[in-house]
């Protein structure tokens, strides 16, 4: 189980973050080409589409700004909450930004990678362990976060932090993207993210962690998987 204790220990750890930006290769998965060639058949090599990697993580700044919203009371650093459970939190997106929302984790799904059998993946994707992370988002405060990745991560049994993918075409499955637009004060939206835990990693629990200085807000609960057909 995770708990504060861990999550203090291993803080140098946990700014060590892996990100995967899929590229689209055609097919049932992809309703457009992706960026840096045209589309073809998954898995093969040769010209088109692939995976790549790149590095992101909790900002290395102090900027984890609480803004004050009338009648918010923003949940304290550290919480551990269930499946379902609301946090009400604050961060900055951006410096002229201060984002205030209420956010659930609703559902975690294990998927196995042939779920992106119509996306071309390189060898260190192929060999890790796709996760699908439901949530809602209601924007509490006076800021437009239209655009605004919400700092959701997956947490693995290595005590590091992994960083949600994005498409760079259509995965109608899991969208993994960041909030939509006109998402201003009062709107309300779910989400799904998609999360790679490298070398066949296993999700420990799902962390806001906007900045390094930010004593996690987690949520654990019942990792499902999906059924047979």
């Amino acid at each position: 189980m995770h708990n504060d204790r861990v999550t203090r220990r291993t803080l140098p750890a946990l700014v060590v973050v892996a990100a995967l930006s899929l590229a689209g290769c055609g097919g049932a998965g992809s309703s457009e080409p992706g960026a840096g060639g045209s589309g073809g058949t998954g898995g093969s090599s040769g010209s088109g589409p692939t995976a790549s990697t790149q590095s992101g993580g909790p900002s290395q700044s102090p900027s984890s700004s609480s803004a004050v919203v009338q009648g918010v009371t923003l949940t304290a650093q550290g919480s551990q909450l269930r499946l379902g459970q609301t946090a009400r939190v604050s961060w900055k997106p951006d410096q002229k930004t201060v984002g205030v929302i209420a956010v659930s984790v609703t559902r975690l799904q294990k998927m196995p990678i042939s779920a992106f059998s119509d996306w071309r993946l390189n060898a260190a994707t192929q060999r890790s362990t796709p996760y699908f992370v439901h949530a809602t988002v209601r924007n509490l405060g006076r800021s437009n976060l239209s655009g605004k990745p919400v700092p959701l991560y997956l947490l693995d049994q290595r005590n590091t932090l992994l960083q949600a993918s994005t498409f760079q075409a259509s995965y109608a499955a899991c969208p993994s993207r960041p909030l939509p637009a006109k998402f201003t004060r009062k709107k309300k939206t779910r989400v799904c993210l998609v999360y790679f835990a490298p070398d066949h990693g296993r999700l420990v629990a799902v962390s806001f962690r906007p900045t390094q200085d930010f004593v996690a807000i987690t949520w654990e609960g019942a990792v499902s998987k999906p059924r047979k057909r």
